[in-house]
C-alpha cells in the first residue's frame, strides 16, 4: 500500500489573491508572535490594518499610566528591534467548515515615515472605532500616540487556507479495498 501524500492547508483548500487580502484588510484579530533567542514565544492579540497588501501591527508598550506599566507590546518590541522573528495568524471561525486563515511569518520593521504613521493610525480609526466609542479619547491621547510603534509585517512566508470553500469537512476514515480489488491490476 503506497504512502499518503501530505498536503498542507494551503494546498487543500487555498485562500488566495483579492479574495485572500480581502478577508485580511476586515478581519479584526490578529495574534502576534515573536520569538526571543532562546526560543521563547511571545504571543498576544493585537490590532492591525492593511496598506498594499502588508499587514502593520499597532504596539503600545505601556498602557499609558503614570509608572508606565508594561503590556505584551513591550517585549514584541523589543524583539523585533533587535531583528528576532515574528509571525501573525489572522483567523476567523468556529466550526470545521467556516474557518479560515492567513499565516505570515518573517521579521519586523518598525514605521518611521511620519505620513504613513497618520495614514495607520486614520485606518485603525476607521477599522476599530465609532462616534464616541469610550476608548477613542485614549487610544489617540498624545501619551498614547508617542509611545506606540507600528510594526511592518515584513514575510518571508505565507499560507492562508479556506475551508468554507470545501462542500464538506474533510472526512478522516481509512477504508480499506475489498480484498477482491487489492490484487486486481
Amino acid at each position: 500500500m503506497s504512502k499518503a501524500m501530505k498536503v498542507t492547508l494551503g494546498e487543500f483548500a487555498p485562500h488566495e489573491g483579492a479574495k485572500r487580502w480581502g478577508f485580511v484588510t476586515q478581519a479584526k484579530k490578529l495574534r502576534l508572535a515573536s520569538a526571543l533567542a532562546d526560543g521563547t514565544i511571545n504571543i498576544s492579540p493585537a490590532w492591525f490594518v492593511v496598506v498594499d497588501q502588508t499587514v502593520y501591527v499597532a504596539l503600545d508598550p505601556d498602557v499609558g499610566d503614570p509608572i508606565h506599566t508594561s503590556t505584551p507590546d513591550a517585549k514584541h518590541l523589543e524583539i523585533i528591534e533587535a531583528g528576532g522573528r515574528i509571525a501573525v495568524i489572522i483567523d476567523e471561525g468556529d466550526a470545521i467548515n467556516d474557518v479560515c486563515a492567513v499565516r505570515i511569518s518573517g521579521t519586523g520593521k518598525i514605521v518611521e515615515d511620519e505620513a504613513l504613521i497618520e495614514q495607520l493610525h486614520d485606518l485603525v480609526a476607521e477599522k476599530y472605532f465609532y462616534v464616541d466609542h469610550p476608548h477613542l479619547g485614549y487610544y489617540f491621547s498624545a501619551g498614547m500616540v508617542s509611545t506606540r510603534r507600528w510594526c511592518q509585517v515584513v514575510e518571508d512566508e505565507l499560507e492562508a487556507w479556506d475551508l468554507r470553500v470545501l462542500s464538506q469537512a474533510p472526512i478522516q476514515d481509512h477504508l480499506p479495498f475489498p480484498e477482491h480489488l487489492l490484487g486486481a491490476d
